[in-house]
């Protein structure tokens, strides 16, 4: 299993996820990054982010927009 964590990019920074999660491919990343986003979009402060999903090696592999569903870069 590959730990991804999901970092949150807006305008005022990136905030950074420590912990991360174990997950066997990225599919099941993506499904827990646009729950993440869908919480998030609760507060206006986020909508406009993202939320950025990074493997355990640092490489960013995709990205969820807050407040508009699902969205590639």
């Amino acid at each position: 299993m590959t730990r991804y964590f999901f970092h949150v990019a807006g305008p005022r920074g990136m905030y950074m996820d420590d912990n991360g999660r174990h997950f066997s491919n990225l599919k099941g990343a993506n499904a827990c990054a646009a729950r993440v986003a869908s919480e998030l979009a609760q507060d206006p402060n986020y909508v406009g982010s993202s939320v950025c999903i990074v493997d355990e090696w640092g490489k960013e592999l995709d990205r969820v927009s807050i407040g508009s569903g699902w969205s590639r870069w």
